[in-house]
Formats: structure tokens, C-alpha cells, sequence
């Protein structure tokens, strides 16, 4: 039998390659969670393994900066909860950056101790309640090995973390609000593209949701986000010269932004704004604007990914503020073209 060669994809860096190759491989969510001097802490992860049957061993990979790692040396026990398809809002409040500690309960997440004393979330797909067998060195992680006490479930789906985001196992299932709500975001986008939205209100809108879009996303600090945040600058660069091709990956960093926010109708709202932005903004793309958006454009996801939500914040408003003073000749040369086109 012939096989067809994989083409590896360019990256600029094999960490690039790994990120992006990693986040192909499907995964449940789950969140590890425990009380330790400190108070209430929990952490959203996607590395969790059934290590052992005899004796029964659990492992989870965390970063050595989190804070749930010295808590849980200190406690010497965890749970691992799986998380159920009807549960994105628990996974995204436990990975959300400076949240802190709880000290009685998880806000709007009730909890209950089963035989460790480690809180174990209600309603989750599945459970292990553990105490803590081995902390074990792994690069930039450490691997938490659990001895399980107890374990529970129910009946139900699960939360399936994918290339980014959460998916179903059923591609006939309605899917998510974010699924339901793209086909909106499209079709919304070409009314509003040929309604002949200005580009005063372009800009306008973009300075109302996008700068508010960077500093969530740097909250945030989402690997695979990130990644994606890269990718669309990877093939801006790629595509310089080309102001149809070059537009094109500038207007998917702002959309890309959307989804790194983490926020569904801002992530929406961007989306509708797709066309018109490269309406407008392939119609000035010459050699400077390109070099500028490269260079804006680095700046932002530099601030994102350092977690500086003020200096992403900063950055957007500043490359937006550039980029309304180069729309006045755009929307002249617009208004001429389109103009010309009625006559």
C-alpha cells in the first residue's frame, strides 16, 4: 500500500510545532481542586491520566508556576472532577488567571468532602477523591500522582477540549452557543459589509470591543489561543506584497483576538466585523501599513502572552488610533470606487 508523506507544518519554532501538534489530540476537561492552608483552589486541566488500576493511581501534569502546587504539597491530598458537556462555564472560571482563593465555597460552584477531606464539584461527569502518592519533576510541569480513596460518576457526556475549543462528541448535537451563534456572526457580517458600514463606524466599533478583547485575552494567557494568535502573524509575514493575501491574515489576528478573549459575544461581535474590515482596509495596504500592523501586531500579542492585560489594552487602542488616521484617504478612494461602479 502507498502512503501519502505528512508535510510537517512551518512553524517558527519547534515549541510553534509542538503547541500546535499537541492540540490536535483530543481531551476530556477536568479540574483539580483542593483545600489548602491557603483556602479553596482549583485548577482547570486537560493532562489528566488513569495511571494504575493495582493500586489505584491517578496523575495530572500542572505548571510549576501555578499556585495549587505548593498548596497541594502542604494538604497532601486532591480530587481530579471530570467535567460534563453542560459544564464550560466551571472549566473557564477555574482556568481564569488571579482569581485568588475561595475560603468557604467556590463562588456559584457548590462542593462536598467525601473521604479525604479534598472538595469534590457537584455535578461532574466523574470524580476521584486522592491523596498524594508522588510529586514528580516533568520540564516545566510537575506531575501530581493521586492514591485514590473514592471515585464517582454519573450518566451524561463529556467535555471534549480540542484545537482550542470545546467540542462534542456527536457532530449532529446543536453544538455549543459559540457553534450555534458563527452562522449568525457570517451572515451578519456580509449584511453589514454591504450595507456600506462607514469606516468611521468600523473604527469606532474596533475601539469599543478590541482593546476590551486584549486584556481579556492576556488574563486569560490560553496556550492554545496563543498559538492561534501566532499563526495568523506567521502568515501576515508570509503574505507581505500581497495586500489581498497580507489583509486577509491582519483581519484574522482581530478575529482570533475574539476568540482569545474568552468571551462569546465579543468573539461574536468581532466576527460580524470581518468583511467590512477587509473592505476597508485592503483598498490602503501598501508597503508601510503592512510594516506598521506587523509590528502593532507583535507588540499586542507580546503583551498577551507576558499576561500584561494594561499593556495589551494600551497597544490595541494605539495601533487602532494609527489605523483611524490612515482610514480618512481610505475612505475617499472608497467612496470614488464606489462611485464609479454606479455610474
Amino acid at each position: 500500500m502507498t502512503t501519502t508523506p505528512t508535510t510537517p507544518v512551518p512553524t517558527d519554532t519547534l515549541e510553534d510545532a509542538f503547541r500546535s501538534a499537541a492540540g490536535r489530540f483530543a481531551s476530556g476537561v477536568t479540574v483539580i481542586a483542593l483545600r489548602g492552608p491557603s483556602g479553596l483552589y482549583g485548577l482547570t486541566a486537560t493532562s489528566f491520566v488513569s495511571l494504575s488500576l493495582r493500586p489505584l493511581l491517578v496523575s495530572v501534569s500542572v505548571n510549576t508556576g501555578s499556585a495549587l502546587l505548593d498548596e497541594v504539597r502542604a494538604a497532601g491530598r486532591f480530587s481530579v472532577n471530570v467535567l460534563g458537556q453542560d459544564q464550560q462555564a466551571v472549566s473557564k472560571y477555574f482556568a481564569t488567571r488571579g482569581r485568588g482563593f475561595s475560603q468557604d465555597a467556590f463562588p456559584g460552584i457548590p462542593s462536598r468532602t467525601e473521604v479525604t477531606g479534598a472538595p469534590v464539584l457537584d455535578g461532574s461527569l466523574a470524580w476521584f477523591d486522592a491523596t498524594v502518592e508522588a510529586i514528580l519533576p516533568a520540564g516545566d510541569h510537575e506531575t501530581l500522582v493521586g492514591s485514590v480513596k473514592a471515585a464517582g460518576r454519573r450518566d451524561g457526556e463529556p467535555l471534549v477540549y480540542w484545537s482550542g475549543g470545546y467540542r462534542r462528541l456527536d457532530p449532529t448535537d446543536p453544538g455549543s452557543p459559540d457553534d450555534r451563534i458563527a452562522p449568525l456572526s457570517a451572515a451578519l457580517s456580509e449584511q453589514l459589509n454591504a450595507s456600506g458600514l462607514s469606516p468611521a463606524d468600523l473604527i469606532d466599533a474596533q475601539l469599543a470591543l478590541e482593546p476590551v478583547a486584549a486584556e481579556l485575552a492576556a488574563f486569560r494567557h490560553d496556550p492554545e489561543t496563543l498559538a492561534a494568535l501566532r499563526e495568523t502573524m506567521r502568515r501576515a509575514h508570509e503574505a507581505a506584497g500581497d495586500p489581498e493575501a497580507f489583509t486577509a491574515e491582519a483581519v484574522a489576528f482581530h478575529t482570533a483576538l475574539g476568540r482569545a478573549s474568552g468571551n462569546p459575544a465579543i468573539r461574536a461581535a468581532l466576527d460580524t466585523l470581518v468583511h467590512v474590515r477587509h473592505r476597508h482596509y485592503a483598498a490602503g495596504t501598501d508597503d508601510a501599513a503592512t510594516a506598521h500592523t506587523n509590528t502593532a501586531h507583535q507588540v499586542i500579542y507580546d503583551a498577551i502572552a507576558r499576561g500584561d492585560a494594561e499593556g495589551a489594552r494600551v497597544a490595541m487602542t494605539e495601533h487602532l488610533a494609527v489605523v483611524r488616521n490612515g482610514l480618512g484617504p481610505r475612505k475617499a478612494s472608497l467612496a470614488a470606487e464606489e462611485q464609479g461602479a454606479r455610474a
